[in-house]
């Protein structure tokens, strides 16, 4: 389980999160929704560590964490702009973190990742740019770069704000069929109807 206690967040005076409380049981999916200004995206730069918190605690498993602390690969993270590397191709793409983070040789990345490249149907990939591939290559890639770190969360900025209807019903499907792999998700989006098509249980977030 997934869970944050009295999570409060300012910048420059201006509360943005005020005494947030969440939870998520292991391998389900949270929706969280609510209009601009509303602080989705804060919620989810202080869960992946990308923001410090003013106060607040985070659990997985009942064991307090600190998201900040990045040595261990606890959450992942697939941000709306997919953050790939330009100057790399996929398989580059994929496996330098593995490589850096996880001190896995090239050839034991490389061997998972092209597991990885198979189950999200990118074969054939692998040698091309960011710039070669459409939006939700890229969008598909983003993902095993971040499954490929073996989190167990993982968070989505707006997964769908950049793809048509057919390639935002691909992407749930992928978010759906991980949840086979004991993953807890969280899901940051404007989408209602995305969010509960996907989700086990949805978080509304309002402005202060």
């Amino acid at each position: 389980m997934f869970k944050i206690k009295n999570l409060n967040k300012s910048f420059q005076n201006k509360q943005i999160i005020k005494n947030m409380d969440l939870s998520v049981n292991s391998d389900e999916i949270l929706g969280i929704v609510g209009p601009s200004g509303a602080g989705k995206t804060t919620l989810l730069r202080c869960i992946t560590g990308l923001e410090e918190v003013d106060s607040g605690e985070f659990y997985i498993d009942d064991k307090q964490f600190d998201p900040t602390n990045n040595s261990e690969s606890l959450i992942g993270v697939v941000f709306q702009d997919f953050g790939l590397f330009p100057n790399l191709k996929v398989i580059d793409n994929i496996t330098l973190a593995p490589q850096l983070v996880l001190k896995k040789s090239k050839m034991d990345a490389e061997k998972e990742a092209k597991i990885l490249i198979d189950q999200l149907d990118l074969n054939g990939k692998e040698d091309l740019y960011p710039y070669q591939l459409s939006g939700g290559q890229k969008q598909r890639v983003a993902i095993v770069r971040t499954l490929a770190m073996h989190p167990k969360i993982i968070c989505y900025d707006e997964p769908t704000s950049a793809l048509d209807p057919k390639l935002s019903e691909e992407v749930g499907k992928i978010i759906l069929n991980l949840k086979n792999q004991n993953i807890t998700q969280l899901v940051v989006t404007h989408d209602t109807n995305f969010a509960n098509q996907i989700s086990d249980k949805i978080k509304e977030v309002k402005p202060i």
